[in-house]
């Protein structure tokens, strides 16, 4: 399995990444799965309602009703989130993370919020009750 984004979206999840800090920024990730692919054809950027959106997440429910919404009428689905992790900590699920996944086959794309930005962003996807790395390659 592997993640296929195109470089402009991963820049623009960096850059949102950048922007939220000392904050964690968030957003979900419409696309399709093909064949051992999971195809990101548009990023949806989300408020962070968390209560300490410092420490943690919540993708605005609105922005998430108004996602799958729209992806299903297009014939896609929400196939995952991003979010991003403040310097010092891993872009690999933190233990609040996986407190929080619940829907298998759900991919979350971390990033740090640092200057590695995009490269630096990793992709995890939820089956089985654990997380899988898988890779990122370039998209459409």
């Amino acid at each position: 399995m592997k993640l296929l984004i195109a470089a402009a979206d991963l820049d623009a999840i960096a850059a949102a990444a950048a922007a939220a800090f000392p904050e964690e920024c968030c957003g979900l990730l419409v696309g399709e799965r093909h064949g051992d692919a999971l195809v990101v054809t548009r990023i949806v950027a989300a408020a962070n309602v968390a209560v300490r959106p410092e420490s943690r997440f919540e993708v605005d429910p609105a922005t998430l009703f108004k996602a799958h919404r729209s992806a299903r009428e297009a014939g896609q689905t929400v196939i995952g989130h991003y979010h991003s992790h403040p310097p010092g900590r891993a872009a690999v699920p933190s233990p609040r993370d996986r407190a929080r996944a619940y829907a298998d086959g759900e991919l979350w794309l971390i990033v740090p919020a640092h200057a590695e930005g995009a490269g630096a962003a990793r992709a995890h996807l939820f089956e089985g009750g654990v997380f899988r790395e898988i890779e990122i390659a370039p998209g459409p």
